[in-house]
C-alpha cells in the first residue's frame, strides 16, 4: 500500500494501524486477544435524499453524504482500538489506551495482511515485511517419534543435510529436534515439545481441530542477529526466500500427517491454502 497519505487529524497522537479497506479487524484482534469485542460498534447511515420545495425545484433530488461513525474495539486489557477511518482506500484505527503489547500487536496484524502502522509523532511508518514470518507451528492432538517424522518431512528438505536421525524405537513419542542444514542458508529445525503455553488464537477454535503438541519448523540463519531487524542485508532475505517455502511445505507435511492448526510467528493462523501458496514461492 501506499505511504503517502496524511493521518485524519481525528487520530491525533494515537499509535496508528493502517490495513487494506474492508480487513476484518476482529479476527485481527482476537488473534491476541481472545476477548476483543466492539464497545461500540461502527456504522455507515444509509444517504439520505431530499426534495427541495418549489416548483422550480420539481423532480429534483439531492442526496446527502452518509454518515460514518467510528466504532471502539477493547482488546481486553491491553488497550482500546478506534476506527476505522478511511482514507484513499485503506482502513486506519488508532490506539486511544496503548499499551507494548498492544503496539506490538498492531506491527504483528500489518505484517499479516501488509499493512504499515505510524508513531504518534508522525516521524516513522513502518511496513513489515510478510515474508520475515516464516517461523511455523503446527499445533496437533497427534504425538510422534522423531524416527516417524523424519519420512514425513525429508522430501520437503531437499538440498540439505538432515542430520541427528535418530533409530527405530519402541515406547511412547518424546520431544526431539532434526536440523536440515543448507550450505549458503543457515538451517531449518524441526522439533516437537508439549510446551506450558499455546497462541492465543487456538482459543477461538474448536478443541478438535489442534492439541498440546507443537511442532515447530523453524530458520536458523548464518546470522542471527538479522532476523531481530526489519530491514535486514539483502543476502539475508535471499536466503529466507529460499528456505520458506521448504519450511512451508515441512508444516504441511507434518500437518496431512498428524492433523492440527498452523499458527505463524506472528501469532496468526495458516490456512491450508496460505501454506500452499507459500510452498509454491521461489
Amino acid at each position: 500500500m501506499g505511504h503517502d497519505w496524511v493521518v485524519p487529524a481525528e487520530l491525533d497522537g494515537q499509535h496508528v494501524l493502517a490495513v487494506p479497506g474492508g480487513s476484518d479487524v476482529v479476527a485481527l484482534a482476537t488473534a491476541w486477544f481472545p476477548d476483543a469485542r466492539w464497545e461500540q460498534q461502527p456504522s455507515v447511515s444509509a444517504p439520505a435524499v431530499t426534495r427541495p420545495a418549489g416548483a422550480r425545484f420539481r423532480g429534483v433530488a439531492v442526496q446527502e453524504a452518509a454518515v460514518v461513525t467510528t466504532g471502539s474495539l477493547r482488546l481486553g486489557d491491553a488497550g482500546l482500538l478506534v476506527g476505522p477511518v478511511t482514507v484513499e482506500g485503506h482502513d486506519l484505527y488508532g490506539l486511544a489506551e496503548p499499551s507494548e503489547r498492544a503496539v506490538a500487536w498492531t506491527t504483528a496484524a500489518a505484517r499479516h495482511v501488509a499493512g504499515l502502522t505510524v508513531t504518534p509523532d508522525r516521524l516513522h511508518r513502518l511496513a513489515p515485511s510478510a515474508g520475515a514470518a516464516v517461523d511455523l507451528t503446527l499445533w496437533s492432538a497427534q504425538p510422534v517419534s522423531a524416527a516417524d517424522v523424519v519420512p514425513v518431512v525429508r522430501p520437503a528438505l531437499s538440498g540439505s543435510r538432515l542430520g541427528g536421525v535418530p533409530q527405530p524405537h519402541g515406547g511412547a513419542p518424546t520431544p526431539f529436534s532434526l536440523t536440515a542444514t543448507f550450505e549458503y542458508d543457515g538451517a531449518i529445525v524441526v522439533s516437537m515439545e508439549r510446551p506450558g503455553e499455546r497462541p492465543a488464537v487456538l482459543d477461538a477454535l474448536d478443541w478438535r481441530e489442534h492439541g498440546p503438541w507443537a511442532y515447530r519448523v523453524v530458520w536458523e540463519p548464518l546470522e542471527p542477529g538479522e532476523l531481530a531487524t526489519e530491514s535486514p542485508s539483502p543476502l539475508h532475505v535471499i536466503a529466507r526466500d529460499r528456505v520458506a517455502p521448504s519450511m512451508a511445505r515441512v508444516a504441511a507435511a507434518l500437518r496431512e500427517a498428524v492433523g492440527g492448526t498452523v499458527v505463524d510467528s506472528s501469532g496468526f493462523v495458516v490456512t491450508p491454502d496460505e501454506l500452499r501458496h507459500r510452498s509454491a514461492r521461489r
